[in-house]
């Protein structure tokens, strides 16, 4: 049987993206998911994402979140469904704090346009929001939230219209590589590629346990909550809102469905998978923040938690810095891999799969992913 140009582990994310471009790109790739993408099992659950460009984790994320905006924006219009709905994002904390200054400096680098609000011009504008005195804001407009549910479900219809072959409910065994192919164990078969890359989120480590990279999965948890004064949390009226210094975050009331929030910083860090369900004081701390810099999502004599209508898990695969590794098998130059997304990675999935597609297929990329590369980073790591 003739090998496939390409093999792919893991079709969440990152993988869904990358499979539908290598098609798009006539290339004969084959994929492989022990899940049926979207699912509640990894990274990827929420329903929604943030999406934005000024980054305060590092300047040189922005580039990327940019060149990803318009591909999200160009499949949401190939497909005829918005992916991508710009209703802006309210950073909001101290003049001096991480969020605040980070934001600025990749605004000014990159000449992404941010309005400055004090606090009380927050309250007046936003009555849902209730910053500390000593908060000030930065909107960005063009940022806001991504239907992650129906957009791994175009990107694998797409990639199997345009020719990729797709093994879901599929679990990868192992794999070996020598200089001219890759064989890719599964549970059913061995399949041959060219090239293999591995985009397995939470399951990375066990794929490329040689490299002995230094992942930590960590436990998130995101609530939804009915609001008792609906209006400021409609949609068009609030825009995704985040506050410093633990990134406490929240979306409008999409659809209907609740105001979603959560809490980037913290979770446990977790062992096995899958994880222990939500729990009554997994949610503590969500709705203290809650509690504290949002009004009308209860009144005065009821607990927020009361007002819970749902609660999910979502796995983090944390690398020490917190950036994500991109990069190529330092021992095998037909093996790629992309993880350590540290739950800020789902906004670039369309353009990683780019890079991937570029480095799988040619060798190399123009795309800015060279600071994202493993080398020299961690020294544990092989």
């Amino acid at each position: 049987m003739k090998p496939y140009d390409v093999a792919v582990i893991g079709l969440g994310s990152m993988g869904s993206f990358l499979a539908m471009e290598l098609a798009a790109r006539k290339a004969l790739v084959v994929g492989f998911d022990q899940f049926i993408p979207p699912h509640h099992e990894g990274s990827h659950s929420g329903e929604t994402r943030v999406f934005r460009t000024a980054y305060y984790e590092h300047p040189s994320y922005t580039p990327l979140a940019v060149r990803s905006g318009f591909l999200w924006d160009r499949l949401g219009q190939d497909i005829g469904k918005r992916l991508l709905t710009r209703t802006g994002l309210l950073s909001m904390g101290p003049e001096d704090s991480e969020i605040i200054l980070g934001i600025q400096e990749s605004a000014a680098l990159h000449r992404i346009p941010i309005l400055r609000l004090s606090s009380n011009e927050i309250a007046k504008q936003y009555l849902a929001l209730r910053p500390p005195d000593n908060f000030m804001g930065l909107l960005e407009e063009t940022a806001g939230w991504i239907d992650v549910d129906v957009s791994l479900q175009e990107t694998l219809r797409r990639a199997k219209l345009l020719g990729a072959d797709l093994h879901l409910e599929t679990t990868v065994l192992g794999w070996e590589a020598s200089n001219n192919e890759v064989r890719v164990k599964t549970e059913f078969r061995e399949f041959v590629a060219r090239q293999l890359v591995i985009t397995a989120g939470p399951w990375a480590s066990l794929l490329l346990r040689d490299l002995n990279l230094p992942l930590k999965i960590r436990r998130k948890i995101l609530a939804w909550f009915d609001p008792l004064v609906p209006e400021p949390f409609r949609e068009g009226t609030l825009p995704i809102f985040a506050f410093a210094p633990n990134f406490f975050y929240g979306f409008p009331n999409i659809r209907a469905k609740g105001v979603k929030v959560g809490l980037h910083e913290g979770g446990d860090t977790v062992a096995a998978i899958p994880v222990r369900p939500v729990s009554a004081p997994d949610l503590d701390p969500i709705a203290q923040a809650a509690a504290k810099f949002l009004r009308g999502l209860c009144d005065s004599g009821e607990r927020v938690a009361d007002r819970l209508l749902q609660a999910q898990t979502c796995l983090y695969t944390m690398t020490p810095d917190e950036h994500f590794i991109i990069d190529r098998h330092p021992q095998f130059e037909n093996v790629c891999f992309a993880t350590g997304f540290s739950g800020h990675g789902f906004k670039f999935a369309p353009v990683v799969g780019e890079a991937l597609a570029d480095l799988a297929l040619e060798g190399r990329t123009e795309l800015p992913i060279g600071f994202l590369r493993l080398e020299g980073r961690f020294p544990q790591a092989s």
